[in-house]
């Protein structure tokens, strides 16, 4: 299992301490304009790579309980529905196809405390708080929560997992408690809000990975992000061109044989659409635009 170094001193100063320490206000995890950039990996003979960028788009009431609509794309895929969640003082629940709900963070919890969180949570998968701190990030504090802690040489400190306030997990949006698991790993990547670089893990360079554990790298330009008009694309060999709106719904799709694109939001709604992006190669790309 792959451990994580703490991230600043400020944090390793405050985990010696052994008493928990509370934000000011809490910050939800459930707020349009979030989006996670998560590595899934899947171990065996070869490994596979997966990049998912999830992001929140309206909601739905089944049995009487409002739940939020996780969107999400995997690999440039289209647009769907990733997930259900939702969020009740400090606590996220997601609600699986099969109906019941399971608890996915607990952020009113203290040092010492036994969490039962995530799909895999179970007698043989559960997190015991190690520690709890504050740290300033994206221009506010927030409560971080940590376990699996361990003291290695020179000091250095290491964690299985950490829970972010109003970001989740660092394994992961929807795979809390995964620290523990055999045969995949995930890894959130970046946090944004509002198309702005909130978070982002230090033990990777990029919001996006290859199979061969590379930042995955097309050349192109695209601008103006976000835009008020028109937006242009600059890109070799550009072969179809698909843009989705936040609810995963096609808006407009074409094919064509060039090294730039340009399509005009001037009449579409304010908000996240998606442009995915495929060449001659077979290579391909996805983008955010976020339309003011």
């Amino acid at each position: 299992m792959k451990k994580l170094n703490l991230y600043t001193i400020f944090a390793l100063l405050l985990m010696t301490r052994s008493v928990a320490v509370y934000a000011q206000e809490y910050v939800p995890i459930i707020q349009e304009g979030n989006v996670w950039n998560t590595l899934d990996v899947t171990v065996g003979m070869y490994n596979t790579y997966y990049n998912n960028v999830n992001w929140f788009s309206g909601d739905t009431i089944i049995d009487d309980v409002r739940y939020a609509k996780l969107m999400g794309i995997t690999d440039g895929d289209a647009p769907h529905l990733f997930s259900l969640l939702r969020e009740d003082d400090g606590k996220v629940w997601e609600r699986l196809n099969n109906q019941r709900e399971i608890l996915l963070y607990d952020f009113t919890a203290n040092v010492g405390d036994t969490l039962w969180c995530g799909l895999w949570a179970d007698e043989y998968h559960y997190n015991i708080v190690d520690s709890i701190s504050i740290e300033h990030i994206g221009g506010v504090d927030r409560k971080m929560l940590w376990f699996g802690l361990e003291y290695g040489w020179f000091g250095i400190i290491t964690a299985a997992e950490i829970w972010i306030e109003g970001i989740g997990s660092d394994l992961g949006l929807l795979y809390s408690g995964s620290a523990s698991i055999c045969g995949a790993y995930y890894r959130t990547l970046c946090f944004h809000q509002n198309d702005e670089l909130i978070w982002q893990n230090p033990n990777y360079d990029d919001c996006t990975f290859d199979a061969v554990g590379e930042n995955i790298g097309v050349k192109k330009v695209l601008y103006p992000n976000p835009t008020r008009g028109t937006i242009r694309i600059e890109a070799e060999n550009i072969r179809h061109v698909a843009i989705y709106n936040n609810l995963g719904e096609i808006i407009f799709e074409t094919e064509t044989s060039d090294n730039t694109f340009e399509y005009n939001f001037g009449d579409k709604r304010t908000g996240l659409y998606i442009i995915k992006v495929r060449m001659f190669d077979g290579s391909e790309f996805t983008e955010r635009i976020v339309k003011e």
